[in-house]
């Protein structure tokens, strides 16, 4: 976490630890520092801060819209043009390696009865009696702490009696960091080119001062999202270089 003295620390156990993007190096580093594997909302997904936001903000109402979603980056993903959310994992292309429009028009219902399971899933942990963590990995050193702040109004606004709190983490600590305010740290990832996981050592050294309860058996947990299968990814595998609507994120 960081280590500024006028910083706001949060040193409690936490029930859960929720991925709120960039890409999928927080949702693979946050899986195995926590040992919990239970699908969120924001898994897997491409998306920019402003996507994240408004998806909260929106109660979901606004992803995997009919008529909205295309191919994006050479056939490498789908863009939903609703949301500005890139799923590189959910759409599969009927031959090759490029997605089609017709690919993605005769998955769409699959994939939109996924997202609408998790959706309901985040509603519920949202007004749960969880303590809950949530991460943004700021990947570019884009944000401001004025953006985390509004990022925990939004979510405190949608669901007023959650107990949770934000994790920022850069590549490079924060010029503002001490203005972000109760319920809101950062701490600090590199960058390791040509490996999509991230470092391990970096993500361990960001969570070094949080706490997770123990994750329930696999036969207590709540099931998976369906239909469609929750996307994986093969260990080891290097990043595939692909555009993303500002043409600066590189995504698996």
């Amino acid at each position: 976490m960081c280590d500024m003295d006028d910083a706001y620390y949060v040193y409690d156990r936490y029930d859960r630890c929720v991925g709120l993007g960039y890409h999928c190096e927080s949702t693979h580093q946050i899986r195995r520092i926590t040992g919990d594997d239970r699908a969120h909302f924001f898994d897997w997904l491409d998306l920019d801060f402003e996507s994240v936001v408004e998806t909260i903000a929106g109660d979901f109402t606004d992803v995997l819209r009919p008529g909205l979603v295309e191919p994006f980056s050479d056939g490498l993903c789908a863009l939903d043009r609703g949301s500005d959310i890139r799923f590189f994992h959910d759409f599969r292309p009927s031959s090759g390696t490029a997605l089609t429009r017709s690919d993605i028009d005769r998955q769409l219902d699959g994939v939109r009865a996924k997202f609408r399971a998790l959706a309901e899933r985040w509603r519920t942990l949202a007004r749960s009696s969880a303590h809950v963590l949530y991460v943004h990995h700021d990947a570019f050193d884009e944000l401001t702490a004025a953006d985390l702040r509004r990022l925990r109004l939004v979510i405190a606004t949608a669901y007023p009696r959650h107990r949770f709190d934000l994790l920022w983490l850069r590549r490079t600590p924060p010029p503002d960091g001490g203005a972000l305010g109760p319920g809101i740290s950062w701490g600090t990832v590199a960058a390791v080119p040509g490996r999509w996981e991230g470092d391990d050592a970096e993500w361990d050294a960001a969570f070094r001062d949080v706490r997770f309860a123990p994750p329930p058996p696999p036969s207590s947990r709540e099931p998976e999202a369906q239909p469609a299968p929750e996307p994986s990814v093969p260990p080891g595998a290097s990043a595939t270089p692909a555009p993303s609507v500002t043409d600066r994120s590189t995504s698996v």
